[in-house]
């Protein structure tokens, strides 16, 4: 009998458990690790008094204001005066070597159908929050604001820098951020799941081990008339080098679903400067019907042959990190003083002064 009560204690503990997670809908879970205010049924509330969970609202309160006032604010009020009325509505956002960065995607380019990063960073996992006591939860939270560090100074993902905190304190990969991403960019998340392209260029559900990347359902809690009534984010680990990116490969035949559209460039590396990236550069110049990019995206001179392009800022050129890349077609281009301002830093020159922007319009 009392092995009987301990199989049904046990029961009881393994079925709340899974109760408690089944409760905690993937919204609640974006806005826990975003530290907004969570819905007020979700089992995540009895983690609110924490200190560890305190801390993280503050924390993140703060980092989110900060963001707004001094970036986001003004890059979307400059959108809408210089982009939005030369355009129609993308229906697909296509950012690649972007790594997880949704926030400047929909901040620029907001109600879209679908939004595809793309990236190098693992896709990870979610811990159970429910499972995890105050020390624990004070060491996941504080790495994951810690992991976020470039984007929010500098602007942009540092590989190198995400694939040395993946893995530590439990934060494995993008997945946590993205719900961070769409949750403090004011997103109800309807739906998470792994997915992986078969050999078509069809998206399907997979399991964690053996996912290739990430799709989140999503709603703009402040969206136009004009949005969808819901949206995909999706983020892919893929290779876009010549030897992963190629006619066979399924991400271009995924990309081959969703013809033209917004294609968005930002700290890419110069990599398509280079031999080696030949094909995704090729290929997004060939379907993209819009491209906003700074100078270490498609080389200017090769863009400005298939677009109309308007340009704004003021060309230093590139850091040393990349002196090898200067441009003496930009600086023709500036030194004619045919360029807008711009308000804003971006990419590699983080200063407003010294960053430059090109939206081209495909001829």
């Amino acid at each position: 009998m009392t092995r009987l009560f301990v199989l049904i204690a046990v029961f009881v503990t393994l079925l709340s458990v899974h109760e408690a997670r089944s409760q905690a809908t993937f919204d609640d879970l974006a806005r826990f690790v975003a530290g907004q205010p969570l819905s007020p049924g979700s089992t995540l509330r009895r983690l609110e008094g924490l200190p560890s969970v305190r801390k993280h609202t503050a924390d993140t309160a703060a980092l989110t204001k900060t963001w707004y006032d001094r970036r986001l604010n003004t890059l979307r009020d400059w959108a809408k005066a210089e982009i939005h009325p030369r355009i129609s509505r993308p229906k697909v956002v296509k950012y690649p070597f972007g790594g997880p960065d949704f926030v400047h995607a929909t901040t620029l380019f907001p109600g879209a159908d679908e939004y595809i990063l793309v990236g190098l960073e693992p896709v990870g996992t979610l811990p159970d929050f429910l499972a995890m006591d105050d020390l624990s939860l004070n060491s996941y939270l504080s790495h994951l604001n810690h992991t976020l560090r470039s984007i929010s100074q500098r602007n942009f993902f540092i590989t190198t820098e995400m694939r040395e905190d993946f893995g530590k304190q439990g934060v494995d990969g993008v997945y946590a951020v993205l719900l961070y991403f769409a949750s403090m960019t004011k997103h109800e998340v309807l739906n998470g799941q792994y997915v992986r392209i078969d050999a078509s260029g069809n998206v399907v559900a997979s399991d964690a081990a053996q996912a290739e990347g990430v799709r989140l359902e999503i709603r703009a809690l402040d969206r136009l008339p004009d949005f969808p009534p819901t949206q995909s984010l999706y983020y892919f680990k893929y290779d876009l080098s010549d030897s992963g990116f190629k006619t066979s490969s399924s991400l271009k035949r995924f990309f081959d679903q969703r013809p033209g559209g917004m294609g968005y460039l930002k700290a890419a590396s110069y990599l398509m400067h280079q031999d080696g990236f030949a094909n995704i550069r090729n290929y997004l110049v060939g379907d993209c019907q819009y491209i906003l990019q700074d100078e270490s995206g498609i080389p200017a001179e090769f863009f400005a042959t298939y677009f109309n392009v308007t340009y704004y800022g003021r060309y230093a050129g590139p850091i040393d990190m990349f002196k090898e890349f200067d441009q003496p077609f930009l600086r023709q281009v500036y030194g004619s003083g045919a360029a807008r301002p711009l308000p804003f830093g971006t990419g590699y020159r983080m200063r407003d002064e010294d960053s430059i922007q090109m939206f081209g319009i495909r001829k």
